[in-house]
């Protein structure tokens, strides 16, 4: 039984893996839930300081705003620390539209600087671009909660 088990499993993770690998592009939903999973994989990476997982996802004329106009590039990001312990960015009502070769996904960012800081929550509005080695992100913008819809 265990054995039978095991081999399910491998089975499953296997088929989880050859379709995560070869996304089927005329899928909206396939499309969808990648791009999902490449916002989560930008949230861990920046949290993280993973600067060859953000070199990966950011396009090269990546443009991202801050509360207050503050502006970075992507060379600014990657030059951006890790967060400290205790930090962290939770993901939440994560939401994707896909336009073609374009990609908007909007949500919520509960941001926490470091361990004994309250959380804040920001709007987001992240913009992806399609190009030949898949999916990039181009543009960021967040916004503070209650200052309304990003």
């Amino acid at each position: 039984m265990k054995r039978m088990f095991i081999i399910a499993a491998a089975s499953v993770l296997a088929t989880a893996a050859y379709a995560s690998a070869t996304p089927n592009a005329s899928s909206p939903i396939s499309e969808k839930l990648q791009l999902e999973l490449l916002e989560h994989q930008w949230t861990q990476a920046a949290s993280a300081g993973d600067r060859p997982v953000l070199n990966d996802l950011l396009d090269d004329k990546f443009i991202e705003i801050f509360p207050g106009n503050v502006r970075r590039n992507k060379n600014d990001l990657l030059a951006a620390p890790a967060l400290p312990a205790g930090g962290s960015q939770v993901l939440e009502d994560v939401r994707v539209q896909v336009l073609d070769d374009v990609a908007v996904v909007t949500g919520i960012n509960r941001f926490t600087p470091a361990a004994g800081y309250k959380a804040v929550e920001y709007r987001f509005t992240d913009v992806f671009v399609k190009r030949e080695d898949g999916w990039r992100v181009a543009a960021a913008r967040m916004r503070r909660k209650e200052a309304g819809s990003a």
